[in-house]
């Protein structure tokens, strides 16, 4: 009767006392394990993943002939390589030397994809290099959880685990959207980064194209009363191209440019709707930002006014097929288009119009 009849605070405190010592000395542990449990679920999905797109861009390889021990052989070889960013300490010639590490890394996966491929053509060859990028992307993914899933086990750092915590969302989100993309591009059909491309070639018609810069073409076309160069990457093989440096030549040789409208896809927020059409001032062009930088420089010493249209959507719906939310915008960025032209121009002024992105599908 004592001990019931006792202050209920008294048996709370017994009772809380302990669990309170045993999360002092466990509770961090426990922590700790949880997260490993949970980054460990997530390696296993892209372990398999990984394990998925390596064998379906390796029988898309093998379709073109070849070795199946020597195509392996190479891919694999492929799949270890990496690129060794210039010095930065002294950023003058950056610009120049990181396009041209670039130019040599685009080279030498073509040649390699020549190499194991030996009946593909031009544009499959495009599309065979899109996918090994895919592969490799996952790759690069799966390795950079598994090291530190790895370290976390080994030193039970919480420092270590939280790092890959608090991106492994982020991570996995984009490994799910390439994965997704491999079929997509596998087919050759036109995908949502393609909606720059898409509206470029609508804009140009049945004019002729030439090709100024590899995979990069320039039709001469007349609208809203102005002369137009439109740009983009040479399709129907999944090209970005150089715009930058089309749009730069352009100029140089054309000194009565007036304006430079680029069209892009561009990633949405939260809550935003995919489709969604938003206009901007500046370069919409993404990538390691050669291309923006000579679009921004060659625009600032003409004192070229350059703006900006792009469509909203994901990272998913950018490297998957066209949704039809995207592909309803068309017209709509079409009619923009021209209000921008006419809204920033004169009638017989020269302007230039860049459909930006990848070009897949779209002839």
């Amino acid at each position: 009767m004592l001990i019931i009849g006792g202050d209920t605070e008294s048996i709370i405190s017994i009772i809380w006392l302990p669990l309170f010592m045993f999360l002092i000395l466990y509770g961090q542990k426990i922590q700790i394990f949880l997260i490993l449990r949970n980054i460990g679920k997530n390696l296993s999905k892209l372990e398999k993943m990984n394990v998925d797109s390596k064998n379906k861009v390796l029988g898309s390889l093998l379709e073109y002939g070849g070795d199946k021990e020597f195509v392996q052989k190479r891919f694999d070889r492929i799949l270890q390589s990496f690129v060794i960013p210039p010095v930065s300490m002294d950023p003058k010639g950056i610009i120049d030397k990181l396009e041209h590490l670039l130019k040599t890394e685009e080279d030498n996966l073509e040649d390699e994809v020549k190499l194991i491929t030996k009946t593909a053509d031009e544009v499959q060859i495009s599309i065979l290099m899109n996918l090994v990028e895919v592969a490799l992307g996952i790759n690069l993914m799966y390795k950079y959880v598994r090291h530190f899933y790895v370290s976390g086990k080994k030193t039970g750092s919480p420092l270590i685990i939280t790092q890959i915590q608090m991106i492994l969302h982020q991570i996995m989100e984009q490994a799910e959207a390439y994965h997704d993309a491999i079929p997509d591009l596998k087919a050759g059909k036109t995908i949502g980064d393609g909606i720059g491309p898409l509206i470029a070639s609508k804009l140009s018609g049945e004019s002729e194209s030439k090709e100024l810069v590899k995979n990069t073409i320039v039709n001469e076309i007349t609208i809203e009363n102005r002369k137009a160069y439109v740009v983009k990457a040479k399709g129907p093989g999944g090209n970005v191209g150089k715009p930058g440096e089309v749009i730069k030549q352009i100029v140089e040789n054309n000194k009565d440019i007036s304006l430079i409208i680029t069209i892009d896809a561009a990633l949405k927020l939260e809550g935003e709707e995919t489709g969604e059409i938003a206009e901007g001032i500046g370069a919409a062009i993404g990538g390691p930002g050669i291309e923006r930088y000579k679009i921004e420089e060659i625009a600032t010493n003409n004192k070229i006014k350059y703006l900006a249209l792009v469509t909203k959507m994901t990272e998913k719906e950018a490297i998957t097929e066209m949704k039809e939310e995207i592909k309803k915008s068309t017209d709509i960025l079409i009619e923009k288009v021209k209000e921008t032209i006419n809204q920033h121009s004169k009638d017989n002024q020269n302007i230039i119009i860049a459909g930006i992105g990848n070009t897949l599908g779209v002839k």
